[in-house]
């Protein structure tokens, strides 16, 4: 059994960056006399990242454990999904930039009426798309071709024709592409 854990290193700039807005929202709001109509609007983006920093916090709070029986998320919303029991595989990655170079992977799994989400910041986090990933093929679950291309962006799978084309990415094990030639 592994354990895995989100590090304060990683969600520190979500902390921060939750606390600066609900600060920069919520204080004008208690504050300032402002028209109704801007109250709610400085209400409404005070509660977005009032939700936001309580996820950062349930993210914090959340300890994985990863077996060959399944994983196991303890925590205030812990959930158990057995690899058995596994429904649904997905692989997803959200970019922050348009040449898609910055962003974080998030595993979707389901499985016994459950659901868990698994972001990429957590440690050991290609150790448990491993597993994840090997039950799914045990199972013989259709896994799409945007949990493939980011599978392959991992170096979990070999290449397959005309997947990378499709999706932009290169396999983990290529070289970076350079402009002359190879000497």
């Amino acid at each position: 059994m592994t354990t895995h854990r989100y590090g304060m290193a990683e969600l520190g700039g979500d902390y921060a960056r939750g606390a600066a807005g609900l600060a920069l929202t919520a204080l004008p709001l208690i504050l300032l006399p402002m028209h109704w109509i801007v109250a709610v609007a400085f209400g409404a983006a005070a509660l977005v990242f009032l939700a936001f920093l309580l996820r950062t916090w349930l993210r914090h709070r959340s300890v994985i454990e990863v077996d060959d029986q399944g994983v196991v998320a303890h925590g205030p919303l812990g959930t158990r999904i057995a690899w058995r029991d596994l429904t649904s595989f997905k692989l997803r990655y959200f970019s922050v930039r348009r040449d898609r170079q910055r962003g974080w992977m998030q595993l979707d799994l389901r499985g016994g009426g459950r659901r868990l989400r698994i972001e990429s910041t957590i440690s050991g986090f290609d150790e448990i798309v491993s597993l994840a990933h090997d039950a799914a093929l045990a199972k013989a679950l259709a896994i799409d071709d945007s949990s493939q291309a980011n599978l392959l962006s991992l170096g979990m799978i070999a290449p397959q024709a005309g997947l990378a084309e499709r999706w932009g990415v290169r396999p983990a094990a290529d070289e970076p592409a350079s402009d002359g030639p190879k000497e």
